[in-house]
């Protein structure tokens, strides 16, 4: 089933919900109007409570009215007098704070209605994470954090998921969720023609594949939820104004000209036939003789009486209803989805409220939270690296930023003192970490009786948050201090080379390396005579070039949507400040150009100069500061001579690329697609990719590639945020690099140039599913973004001790990426890695020497050379390696030999995990 096709047979749909169905022939007909004498009706019970919107998380969890606290008491009291009640809940966060200050034998109460199955914990992450922005590290550690805390009070690992208010959902949290053992799971708001579609043709129930995964290795079963919303209202059956009469709790929001009544037996039969009719409905939309109806709304069950005025009726889990589909012919013959449900609506007119706003929304939040979160990756990678468990206060971090990944966080569509209260607690974690990282490098030190004492040097613009910045820390020769001694750690997993930029007092300055001179370029700064910036580089290669053209103009446009919707009225509105004059930096290492285009908005290109791969991407930095222009969405337009023919492709959350189309025919917000860490164009001789330090949303016309850069807005777009709640963007550093790769025409290409394994391949061409990844050159430049070299610095260094002291890991092979390097007990870490299927087809990268999985048709050397390198790594980490899912809450056999661990890359793209129990445990 190619939905796209089908959709445009409706009406010219530009969501890519559906791209592929393999291994079914499915006719689309006309709804069956099939009823079974038996229908089994799993009426799920849940509470929606969002970790933060319209007011804070804690604010929820003590609230005056519906506190969180009081739901889950009212759960547990009511599920332990009546027998028969079930209930699900989703989120650990709130878990952990009920949990905290439970007594013992209410956590007596709560463990046994787990066990019993009463009381089922589905997906168990931090929060109910958005799907369109967060990068795929995040929201693995988002799973982490949550289904390790429910490890460790309750014993247990999901087996389901329940996803229900995500603006959309994407292919990135099938795999993460099956990867840590959930193969069933329960999604929301999907486009709302695509999601009438699908019921047209009852596959409500799908398995739902990657596009690389042609063997449908991790493909869970999907039941969409029938309508638009996950309330009793609205979920019941196809009558809203007969299902809102069973909306009978007290805290039920819903309005409705009757509520059920069962006094006597003449209502029980009047209702309980009105109710069977609305589930009856609803089963030809699933082909199924058991459906799933949710039954609950935002912080429902809130009153002790609610829960005592519904329990009459038969209640089940996710887990029981997915359990009566399990042995079915139903589940085995569901079709097979491929592709996303972006952008998403909720209305029936398909160019009108999408949205496609929020993936730029209060952009300075999401450069945040990537920043936040590389810090955080780069304190695990060295806790590891000198075998020491970070200390316990790390674990409120942690748990801030899956926090932030919340659908109303990361998406910045909560009130503005909410998103102040998620930044406050972001700029509290990341100093808890700084801390650490410099506690964990400086024990390293003691360790080698080195005596020096290093601190993190911190130079980013885009940490001035609301007035806050972090100390800005220089190098200054006074008070007897003569040198200094840089330690660079580099958490990538593989060998990089960087910039590497400080600030001094000094224009005086030499820079080495083990005696060795290196390349420095000074810039002083324009209003700071005493201030100095100093870049250093230290290897340079040779290669060839890319002989291209193109243009970068700014541009914004009226916006008449809200925090969640883009309603753009043309025309575009050019920004250029003519009459200020670019500043220019010149130097051995790099060079320049600085531009103020208006008092919102100004940016900076940077080249390397140098004839080496570093060579080959332009930075550039974009300053917003777009508080005062309420009502516009600000663009980045990069113009070139591609003709791509309008088509593109955007990022599934940094793990892949998927191609995208843009429809002349619709509006333009309908054809803007999340863009978490990427973009691309090309044509059959050259690409063009930009990726980006932190998510947006992108499209693509001929040539011509249109980024979002930041927005500010005023209006209400009936979504849940009022007009003056919907904005204040603030100022933002925002970064991005541009990348052109020359393409091999096909009589230059290798036959054996395929995304494959050894005994199975596949390539670009010979797949209908539009997918591809990018080659190792844009692989390093996204790194350098997301992860960038961290610096520490200490004075007056031993050179002698200094020179023999670095904080590292064995390299990986170049294509091995290093996902999750992190402690999960004291004694346990968890190691999750990645085999990258580079895109050789780029003339700039064929590095046969390094790349040593990228071809079915390996050579014993390079086979050698790649389980070597794994050997080390693994070694190095002292201790014994299993088998694990994603979280590290299942455990599996051991791995005797490291050498065996290139049988576990089956696939490329796949995420294979270990765990490793410490000698010394």
């Amino acid at each position: 089933m190619d939905t796209p096709h089908i959709c445009q047979s409706v009406q010219p749909l530009n969501s890519a919900a559906v791209t592929q169905v393999k291994g079914n022939d499915i006719k689309l007909v006309k709804n069956k109007e099939k009823k079974s004498e038996h229908l089994n009706v799993f009426v799920v019970l849940h509470s929606h409570v969002d970790a933060g919107w319209l007011n804070t998380f804690d604010e929820y969890y003590n609230a005056s009215e519906k506190p969180v606290r009081d739901i889950m008491n009212n759960v547990v009291n009511s599920l332990r007098r009546h027998q028969k009640l079930k209930f699900i809940w989703s989120e650990a966060s709130f878990l952990e704070k009920w949990w905290t200050e439970a007594n013992q034998t209410y956590r007596e109460y709560f463990k046994k209605l787990v066990k019993e199955g009463r009381l089922e914990i589905s997906t168990g992450s931090w929060v109910m994470a958005d799907e369109a922005t967060p990068y795929f590290w995040e929201s693995i550690e988002n799973i982490i954090v949550g289904n390790q805390y429910i490890q460790e009070i309750l014993n247990i690992t999901p087996t389901t998921a329940w996803s229900v208010d995500p603006f959309g959902h994407g292919l990135m949290m099938p795999y993460l969720l099956t990867l840590s053992g959930m193969t069933k799971m329960v999604i929301g708001r999907i486009h709302y023609n695509i999601k009438n579609i699908l019921r047209q043709n009852h596959q409500l129930h799908f398995r739902w594949a990657q596009l690389w995964d042609s063997d449908f290795h991790w493909m869970p079963f999907v039941n969409v939820l029938p309508k638009g919303y996950y309330t009793v209202s609205d979920a019941c059956g196809v009558n809203n104004f007969i299902c809102c009469q069973f909306d009978v709790a007290t805290s039920a929001r819903s309005y409705c000209r009757e509520r059920a009544k069962v006094n006597t037996c003449q209502e029980i039969a009047i209702y309980g036939e009105r109710m069977a009719d609305q589930y009856r409905s609803l089963q030809t939309f699933y082909n199924s003789d058991s459906v799933l109806v949710a039954a609950g709304d935002d912080f429902a069950y809130s009153y002790s009486s609610d829960l005592e005025i519904v329990y009459q009726v038969q209640f089940g889990t996710i887990k029981d209803y997915f359990d009566s589909l399990r042995n079915s012919s139903h589940m085995i013959n569901s079709p097979i989805l491929t592709g996303d449900f972006f952008p998403y609506t909720d209305s029936p007119y398909n160019d009108t409220s999408l949205w496609t706003g929020f993936y730029n929304h209060r952009a300075y939040f999401k450069r945040f939270v990537r920043i936040v979160q590389s810090e955080l990756r780069l304190m695990d990678f060295i806790s590891v690296a000198v075998a020491m468990h970070p200390k316990n206060d790390t674990n409120i971090a942690r748990r801030n930023l899956a926090l932030s990944l919340h659908h109303d966080a990361i998406t910045g569509t909560s009130k503005r003192y909410v998103m102040d209260d998620y930044t406050s607690k972001l700029r509290a974690s990341l100093q808890t970490i700084l801390m650490e990282q410099e506690r964990l490098l400086n024990s390293e030190s003691d360790n080698n009786n080195n005596n020096n004492s290093f601190l993190r040097v911190i130079i980013s613009n885009s940490l001035k948050l609301k007035g806050m910045q972090l100390t800005h820390r220089t190098l200054t020769f006074a008070n007897g201090i003569k040198r200094y001694g840089i330690q660079i750690v580099n958490q990538k997993g593989l060998l990089t080379t960087e910039l590497i930029k400080l600030n001094i007092t000094n224009c005086s300055v030499i820079a080495k390396h083990r005696g060795e001179a290196l390349t420095i370029q000074l810039v002083q700064f324009p209003q700071e005579t005493d201030l100095f910036e100093v870049t250093i580089i230290k290897l340079i290669y040779n290669d060839g070039s890319v002989n291209t053209t193109f243009g970068l103009n700014f541009n914004k446009i009226v916006d008449q949507g809200g925090a969640y919707i883009m309603v753009a009225q043309f025309p575009f509105q050019d920004i250029d400040n003519s009459e200020s004059m670019p500043r220019v930096v010149r130097g051995p290492v790099y060079s320049s150009i600085w531009k103020r285009l208006s008092d919102n908005l100004a940016y900076s290109l940077t080249v390397i100069n140098s004839t080496d791969n570093s060579a080959r991407a332009i930075q550039v930095d974009v300053f917003t500061d777009v508080v005062s222009m309420p009502g516009y969405t600000f663009f980045m337009n990069l113009n070139t001579k591609i003709e791509n023919k309008q088509k593109f492709y955007t990022d599934v959350n940094g793990m892949y690329l998927i191609q995208r189309k843009y429809h002349k025919t619709i509006a333009l917000e309908a054809n803007i697609y999340p863009m978490t860490t990427q973009a691309m164009i090309e044509d059959e001789s050259l690409r063009c990719s930009i990726v980006a330090a932190q998510s947006t949303g992108v499209t693509s016309t001929s040539g011509t590639v249109l980024l979002m850069v930041d927005r500010e807005i005023y209006l209400d777009d009936g979504k849940g945020l009022n007009s003056f709640e919907a904005g204040q963007s603030y100022p933002s550093h925002l970064k991005y690099r541009i990348i052109f790769e020359s393409k091999l025409h096909t009589s230059d290409q290798n036959d054996d140039v395929l995304l494959g394994t050894e005994n199975k391949t596949f390539s670009r061409d010979d797949s209908k599913h539009n997918t591809i990844y990018h080659s190792q050159l844009v692989q390093k430049n996204l790194e350098e973004l997301l992860y960038p070299a961290a610096v520490f610095f200490s004075a007056n260094v031993n050179l002698t001790k200094f020179a023999h002291s670095s904080i590292a890991l064995p390299p990986l092979p170049d294509n091995i990426q290093l996902v999750t390097a992190r402690y999960i007990t004291q004694k346990k870490v968890l190691i999750s890695l990645r085999w990258l299927p580079y895109d050789c087809t780029e003339r700039i990268y064929l590095n046969k020497t390094t790349d040593m999985m990228s071809k079915p048709t390996e050579t014993l050397k390079t086979k050698l050379a790649f389980q070597n390198l794994i050997r080390q790594f693994f070694t190095s980490l002292h201790g014994s390696i299993y088998e694990s899912n994603l979280s590290g809450t299942k455990i599996g056999d051991r791995i005797i030999t490291p050498q065996s661990m290139p049988l576990y890359f089956v696939q490329p793209l796949h995420i294979v995990s270990f765990i490793i129990i410490k000698d010394n445990a």
